[in-house]
């Protein structure tokens, strides 16, 4: 358990220490930040309830799906280690990410789902302590979505490792509030890389839902998901609860409950 806090608190002061002065000097916005302290909670408590999920119900059913994993790992007959790596962190990524965006759009969909990921479109402002608004029990059911086709195609612990890092650092980068410099050389790695422009659109409570890949903005170009035009307001439509605590047990309350609280 002391190990599981001392990693959440980690990597969430490495994110801040990271990020906050890029948004200083980067950022758009300015003064008061509406849900700062919500979003700490899920950024330190609601992280360890996410360990906790992962640690126990993920865990155990990845550690089942491994005995059906293929007996040769992806690329085991490339005999150059670094080709090797990085193929298999290519394709984890690739795999990771077109599992994510069906997941995402389910999201959207379903009404038991959005009920969760309501939670992480609650934000009123995009930055980089907005990407740890999200719901644990969200976070649990897509690591378990996204990991298992990984363990099952035998990708390397290693490996597996690298896309986890990846996408959680990539996860931070585009919701923080960054404007990036224009240019070719910009537009043309926003062809393939997202930026927070591409995922800022996807948290607009305005219109249709964009923009549902997190890493790959070409996955959304492939399914006609994807919308080039600047965000709107961010957040939900209606009111919302602002608490930690709040926000947590959200999905489970009625309309009419979750109005109240938001009043309060």
């Amino acid at each position: 358990m002391g190990d599981a806090i001392v990693r959440v608190l980690v990597f969430t002061a490495l994110a801040g220490l990271a990020f906050a002065p890029l948004e200083h000097l980067f950022g758009r916005h300015r003064g008061p930040r509406p849900g700062r302290l919500a979003d700490l909670g899920f950024a330190t408590f609601g992280g360890l309830l996410v360990h906790l999920g992962v640690a126990t119900l993920v865990g155990g059913a990845l550690a089942s799906l491994d005995g059906l994993s293929l007996e040769s790992p992806l690329f085991a007959g490339i005999g150059s280690r670094t080709a090797r790596t990085a193929l298999e962190v290519g394709v984890g990524l690739v795999i990771f990410e077109l599992v994510g965006y069906a997941y995402h759009r389910l999201a959207h969909a379903i009404p038991w789902m959005w009920r969760l990921h309501a939670v992480h479109h609650s934000s009123e402002r995009m930055d980089w302590l907005a990407s740890f608004r999200q719901h644990p029990l969200e976070i649990v059911l897509v690591t378990l979505a996204q990991n298992a086709p990984l363990v099952l195609l035998g990708l390397p612990l290693g490996s597996h490792a690298l896309v986890l890092l990846a996408l959680r650092l990539n996860t931070v980068f585009v919701h923080a509030d960054l404007e990036l410099p224009r240019g070719r050389a910009m537009q043309w790695l926003s062809e393939l890389l997202a930026t927070p422009a591409f995922h800022h659109r996807h948290h607009q409570h305005a219109g249709t839902p964009r923009n549902f890949s997190t890493l790959f903005p070409w996955i959304d170009r492939l399914f006609g998901t994807h919308d080039a035009a600047p965000a709107g307001p961010v957040g939900l439509s209606k009111p919302t609860p602002r608490s930690f605590l709040g926000l947590l047990v959200l999905p489970f309350l009625s309309p009419a409950a979750a109005r109240r609280i938001a009043t309060k």
